[in-house]
């Protein structure tokens, strides 16, 4: 048993993309994300996972190949009193919530229960120590697409080792989404 996930990576170059545009990002109490941790989670499985029961479950998704884009920058719960500061998608939220909800209803039987909030693709690129304030800094930065569109073809299986210096993600399995 172990901490796990599911998730979608996207590929080098828009990881390069995103590295680009945080290049300047300076947020007085927030640590940045590490390009290693960057990803769209799907759903998050806690810390008693069977890793390889959970890849059984997701085999064969049905859910079809689709093409996303990053853009756009939020936090969360709120701007005005955020945790988290995230990069969300341009387009693809269509298709990742398709995927999401087809994991969560994969993984049920094996007593993983979806969120209750909605599903919000995004990438985590900073967590603020305390809740504060980050609409000036949202503000400032370019709403237009980070990257260039890429297929997202696969959900990876990820155990999630925390150290001091911050979580380590490892690949366990990489279920191919449907032709």
């Amino acid at each position: 048993m172990t901490r796990a996930f599911v998730a979608v990576r996207p590929p080098d170059a828009v990881l390069d993309a995103v590295a680009s545009a945080i290049a300047g990002f300076v947020l007085e109490g927030a640590r940045l994300t590490t390009r290693e941790q960057w990803h769209v989670t799907l759903q998050f499985l806690g810390n008693h996972a069977d890793v390889d029961a959970v890849a059984g479950a997701l085999e064969g998704l049905a859910t079809v190949r689709g093409d996303a884009q990053l853009g756009g920058w939020g936090a969360f719960p709120k701007a005005r009193r955020a945790g988290v500061v995230w990069l969300g998608l341009r387009h693809g939220d269509e298709l990742l919530g398709a995927l999401a909800r087809e994991v969560g209803d994969r993984l049920r039987p094996l007593g993983f229960e979806p969120e209750e909030r909605p599903f919000h693709a995004h990438l985590t690129v900073a967590r603020l120590q305390r809740p504060r304030s980050v609409e000036a800094v949202l503000s400032g930065l370019d709403e237009g697409p980070v990257g260039e569109s890429w297929r997202v073809d696969e959900a990876v299986v990820y155990e999630s080792r925390l150290h001091r210096s911050g979580a380590e993600y490892l690949p366990r399995a990489r279920i191919p989404l449907h032709p």
